[in-house]
């Protein structure tokens, strides 16, 4: 992809993902994260610069103590999905977030 900004390792694995906007709730699946973002496969995806609020969980982490943190909508596909790029995680978050990307 030309003019390609992300940086960091990046994850394939599957995950549930809770996101809401406007006080709306959705589902989806992550299948792409990485340190400064995540991809969500959904049927409800938010249009481009929207912000976000989400909850998921790690896999193999303890699932009462899920990564949360807000977002913006950077690209999407109609009926498919949505990239989004954290623009608030607690430093708690983000250190997991790494240490299990840092894992493969």
């Amino acid at each position: 992809m030309d003019g390609e900004k992300r940086q960091g390792a990046r994850s394939y694995a599957v995950a549930d993902v809770t996101y809401e906007n406007k006080g709306m709730r959705f589902q989806g699946r992550i299948n792409d994260l990485s340190p400064g973002g995540m991809y969500i496969d959904t049927i409800n995806p938010l249009p481009e610069a929207s912000p976000v609020t989400f909850r998921f969980d790690l896999p193999g982490d303890e699932p009462e103590n899920p990564v949360s943190g807000e977002g913006e909508v950077v690209w999407m596909v109609h009926m498919q999905g949505m990239g989004i790029r954290f623009t608030r995680l607690s430093d708690e978050d983000r250190a997991r977030l790494e240490a299990y990307l840092s894992r493969g």
